[in-house]
């Protein structure tokens, strides 16, 4: 009967796992339950709706201008996010796909609040004063949170606003550990970025490559010793679709391609540094490992929320463009929580 019984459970691991989006569906169910435990069933799923909700905003987003993105992750008691499998190139784009997550979740919180005027129902009160304030703090100045990328293409002296502002208003009315946490990171990459500002140190990567040996020898071109090394002449470009390096080395007329996704630099130096012949049971032919010396771009270096000043170039209707949408979205959240207390005060007594 158990070995029945298994065989069962066996059959149904295939729908446990929900495909590609078996993560985000576990890590919600989990979060609703996490939440369920200090707070009603009704907040735990209003609060869990309104993050996914504003999480889907930054994936249409980041979808619409063609970057490749994770489902949402939800982690609780700390909230949810997606992973960008591609860098940005620009600050406009960061923005872009910063600035979706709050407008989403905003029409998301304002759709409950008129679910609730509709209904009566306290449940979607509670759903939109969650995604109100949810995205309204979003909105704070500070880097990684949703203002702190939007903001790098109105003006960076806006991270000053959220450096102080931010600090009196999460130690004094939020008291919340987790977003002191986020703010003392974000002071430590301004204070990298501005005051303790160093010349990018250069950086080494290693590939190995197989040949075959054979290919080599036909084509008159014999292998070093396996202690030998040098330096190899090399061409090095970045593909933009996909944000690799590529350098091709040359040992001698042979051209060897190395790839490194999601690194970008100066390349200064290819070098082989080591030859391992593979026995013949393997199939032969041999290993050739370099080691690429390059100037990390500035988005790779620590603190990296501050890049080369021409990925915050923008033209100023961009920067009204999304002045506009940034403080107009901030004064409609701030209205809308007045008055959702207004209705919500009468409510509760």
């Amino acid at each position: 009967m158990l070995l029945a019984l298994a065989g069962k459970l066996k059959g149904l691991l295939p729908l446990l796992k929900l495909g590609k989006v078996g993560g985000t569906v576990w890590s919600l169910l989990l979060s609703i339950g996490a939440y369920a435990l200090v707070a009603p069933w009704s907040f735990a799923i209003g609060l869990v709706a309104m993050m996914l909700i504003h999480e889907l905003g930054h994936v249409w987003a980041a979808k619409r201008r063609k970057l490749p993105v994770s489902a949402p992750t939800f982690i609780p008691f700390v909230g949810a996010l997606i992973t960008m499998r591609k860098i940005p190139n620009n600050a406009e784009t960061e923005a872009y796909v910063a600035l979706g997550g709050p407008l989403l979740g905003t029409a998301g919180a304002t759709a409950a609040l008129l679910l609730g005027w509709a209904t009566g129902s306290q449940a979607f009160y509670v759903a939109a004063s969650i995604g109100l304030f949810l995205n309204l703090i979003n909105l704070l100045p500070i880097h990684p949170l949703d203002g702190g990328r939007i903001v790098t293409v109105i003006s960076r002296w806006l991270w000053l606003v959220g450096l102080i502002g931010g600090f009196f208003l999460i130690v004094f009315v939020l008291r919340s550990i987790l977003f002191l946490i986020i703010w003392l990171m974000f002071a430590w990459d301004l204070a990298q970025a501005y005051l303790f500002r160093r010349k990018p140190q250069p950086a080494t990567l290693e590939q190995t490559v197989r040949i075959d040996e054979a290919e080599l020898e036909a084509a008159g071109i014999f292998l070093p010793g396996e202690a030998h090394q040098r330096q190899l002449p090399f061409v090095a470009y970045c593909r933009r679709d996909s944000e690799a390096l590529v350098v091709e080395a040359r040992l001698y007329d042979w051209p060897i391609p190395l790839t490194f996704p999601q690194a970008r630099g100066a390349v200064h130096a290819v070098t082989l540094v080591r030859t391992r012949r593979l026995p013949l049971d393997t199939g032969g032919g041999a290993e050739l490992t370099f080691h690429v010396t390059y100037e990390p771009d500035p988005s790779e270096q620590p603190g990296g929320i501050v890049r080369d000043e021409a990925y915050y170039r923008v033209s100023p209707r961009t920067r009204l463009r999304f002045g506009l949408a940034y403080f107009g979205l901030a004064a409609y959240l701030v209205i809308m929580m007045l008055l959702l207390h207004r209705v919500m005060v009468p409510l509760a007594a």
